[in-house]
Order: structure tokens, then C-alpha cells, then sequence
């Protein structure tokens, strides 16, 4: 329902209940970058999709409208930027022409480019901003928040897109994956490089133990970066499972397993569903300040 800080002894310094959503990110100057959704009002939006075809309206009566807000150290909005405006006044636009009408963007995360981004017209301090339901992320200018580029590829229904270096960004893809016989559908951690265009599987590869090479989950999932940009902490979230991987060869180091299981409520009662104890999800591992 919405987001808030915290400071080191547990104590509320702020909240905001204006329905922020999935990852926040932190900035060096302790501005938070937070992705967040206005709901409740109708969505009549009209694209031509030819000259010879009618109009198309993306219609619904109670949408989801994603944004990007900013936000002071003191909890006071910065900036509000419309995801889906951006899209609709860029040369993408025609993306939207397959749209799922109450949820056309689905953003699962905002990052911050950092000092080092350069090539494809990138420039620090730049945002990238993940749009699951397009499979697509979105590269927005520092000061307009003008939409820069559009970034698509071998990638499905991705979370978590982090700027690493350059013109390269890490990503959690939950869907573009393949098994060690060629079928589609595994989750991975992709490298996209947006000058070049190329893609490069960081986990799983054919260092990565065989128990560890298919893991999928086709919804959530996240990747953390290490603070010396030399690791990546992967998380499997219906997996219950997170890897540690080094990013310059994907070699696993760490795995970490969400508390042990529970029974399975497949089969119990309405009554015994609502005291039977569940598992907790792994939603994100994350590294500490000092890595």
C-alpha cells in the first residue's frame, strides 16, 4: 500500500500510502527511486494500429497505471513520471498495440545508471526501468524523463534490471532461458550490452552443477549486485532458493535456501488452510553495505 523509511534502530521516519509497489532503489544522495501505480480511475486510451483497421482503445474500467516517483530523503515527492505516457509520446509507442488493457506496463523495477555509463546515447545518472508485461526495459533521460530507448531482446517477463558498466546492464529473465537440451523456459541471469545488442548467460552455464542448472520461476525473482560489481546474488523466488554467482564466469559460491518446508496445502480444508502454517517466499536476497 505504499513505502516508507526506516531508520537503523527500527524507527519509522516516514510513510507514504500512495500504492508504491515492487523494488526501490537508493541513491547515493539517499533519494529513493520507487516504482508506484495510480489505480481506481478509467483508462480510455486510443491508439491507431493502420489506417485501414479501427481504432484501438485500451479500456478499463479500474487499471493500473505505473509511475516512477522520486522521492527526498524527507518522504516529499520529487517527481511523477507516467511509464505509460513515456511509451505512448516516444517512437515505441506501437508497443502498446499489445498491451493487456488493465496492467499495460507492469513495472518491477527502477535503477539509477551510474557515473560509468556510456555508449547507445547513455548518460549517468540515466534511469532503467523494467516493463515485464512488454518484455521490454526501458532506458528514460536524467532530466526530462523523456524515454531515451527502448531495449528488447532474447529476454521474457524480466525483473530486476540493473545498470553494471557501461553500456551493459544485468538482468533476471525469468522465461528466455533453455535447458541443457535446448528447451525453452528456465530462469537465468543475462548480461545485455545495448550498444552492441549482444547477450551473455551468466548463470546457468556449463560450469554450473547440474541440481542448480534448471531452476525457473515464471513469476518475481530478482538479482542484487555486489558492492565491487564482481558478484551477483540471484534469486529463484518460487524456488525458494537464491544463488551467489561470481559474474565474470557464472561459478556458483554461495546457495541459499528459504527456511525448511511445510506440509503441502493441496487437499486440506477451507478451515485448515487458514491456520495451517505456509513457507515463506524468498522475494530477494540482497548484499549489505560493506558487500
Amino acid at each position: 500500500g505504499g513505502v516508507a523509511r526506516i531508520d537503523r534502530t527500527g524507527k519509522p521516519v516516514w510513510y507514504r500510502p500512495d500504492y508504491s509497489h515492487h523494488r526501490p532503489h537508493l541513491t547515493d544522495g539517499q533519494v529513493a527511486l520507487v516504482p508506484g501505480m495510480r489505480s481506481g480511475r478509467p483508462m480510455d486510451t486510443g491508439v491507431v494500429p493502420g489506417r485501414d483497421t479501427p481504432r484501438k482503445m485500451i479500456t478499463c474500467p479500474r487499471w493500473r497505471h505505473d509511475l516512477v516517483n522520486v522521492i527526498d530523503p524527507a518522504g516529499r515527492l520529487l517527481r511523477e513520471t507516467s511509464v505509460f505516457d513515456a511509451i505512448l509520446q516516444s517512437p515505441y509507442a506501437s508497443l502498446l498495440l499489445d498491451v493487456r488493457p488493465c496492467d499495460p506496463t507492469h513495472v518491477n523495477s527502477v535503477h539509477l545508471l551510474g557515473a560509468d555509463a556510456a555508449g547507445a546515447g547513455l548518460e549517468p545518472g540515466d534511469l532503467a526501468v523494467s516493463i515485464r508485461n512488454l518484455n521490454a526495459f526501458a532506458l528514460l533521460d536524467r532530466e526530462t524523463h523523456r524515454l531515451k530507448r527502448m531495449v528488447r531482446g532474447g529476454f521474457r517477463r524480466q525483473h530486476s534490471v540493473l545498470h553494471f558498466e557501461g553500456s551493459r546492464f544485468l538482468l533476471f529473465d525469468n522465461l528466455g532461458g533453455r535447458t541443457a537440451d535446448g528447451a525453452l523456459g528456465i530462469s537465468r541471469l543475462l548480461m545485455v550490452d545495448v550498444a552492441s545488442g549482444e547477450e551473455t548467460t551468466i548463470f546457468p552455464n556449463h560450469r554450473t552443477p547440474d541440481h542448480l542448472r534448471e531452476l525457473y520461476t515464471a513469476a518475481r525473482g530478482g538479482v542484487a549486485l555486489s558492492p565491487d560489481r564482481r558478484r551477483a546474488l540471484v534469486t529463484f523466488t518460487l524456488e525458494d532458493k537464491a544463488v551467489e554467482v561470481r559474474i565474470a564466469d557464472g561459478a556458483v559460491l554461495v546457495v541459499f535456501n528459504s527456511p525448511p518446508g511445510v506440509p503441502h496445502l493441496e487437499g486440506r480444508s477451507p478451515e485448515e488452510r487458514t491456520t495451517w502454517p505456509r513457507r515463506y517466499r524468498l522475494r530477494e536476497v540482497r548484499y549489505g553495505a560493506d558487500g
